[in-house]
């Protein structure tokens, strides 16, 4: 990056005091430039020219909280979270990093460079970009079916049943089926009434 580029960053945060103080500090640094600040996540707008993202996690709607880069418009830019308390480890795996309350300016500072480095080295564009039929196999899976019961409705193999649970583990980072469940519930992949 040479001396005339910066870092443009958007901030997405609902208290007008915590927004202030951290793009003042962000602003303070020569390589970023805190280029909006939102108070809400459904005005930015994803066709904008933003390296990174800062937002806090309770303005996502808690229901869409796996899906964070759907969410935001397919964004691709790097995407840091500004946490006031603790989250579901599911949540914060989602951005490429984490800037406490807390922290001080060096800190947020090298959480920021950070969080680009690991957007270029890990893009996360499609973490959680299953296709149709890894959604047809968690569905069933939280449901309850086995893989053999899977393998029956989908007329596929129990390998391939395996491997599209091991596909859906990878790109959503979670590897135990209540935990799938859960998702799939929080996701709308299926309906609280399927369980009766």
């Amino acid at each position: 990056m040479n001396k005339e580029t910066k870092y443009k960053v958007v901030l997405i945060e609902p208290s007008e005091i915590v927004a202030t103080g951290i793009a003042e500090i962000i602003n303070r640094n020569p390589e970023f430039s805190v280029v909006q600040t939102l108070n809400n996540p459904t005005y930015y707008n994803s066709n904008n020219d933003t390296d990174i993202i800062i937002i806090n996690p309770t303005v996502i709607d808690y229901n869409e909280r796996l899906d964070i880069r759907s969410y935001l418009g397919g964004t691709s830019c790097a995407l840091v979270a500004l946490t006031h308390s603790n989250y579901e480890e599911s949540v914060l795996r989602q951005y490429d990093d984490c800037i406490g309350i807390y922290d001080n300016a060096a800190r947020i500072i090298q959480k920021l460079k950070n969080a680009i480095e690991e957007n270029v080295a890990n893009p996360k564009s499609d973490i959680n970009e299953l296709s149709t039929r890894e959604r047809d196999i968690l569905t069933a899976v939280a449901k309850g079916l086995t893989n053999k019961e899977i393998a029956d409705e989908f007329n596929i193999s129990i390998y391939t049943v395996i491997s599209h649970r091991r596909n859906i583990s990878q790109k959503l980072g979670i590897n135990s089926i209540p935990g799938l469940t859960v998702y799939a519930i929080m996701n709308k992949l299926v309906d609280m009434s399927d369980f009766n």
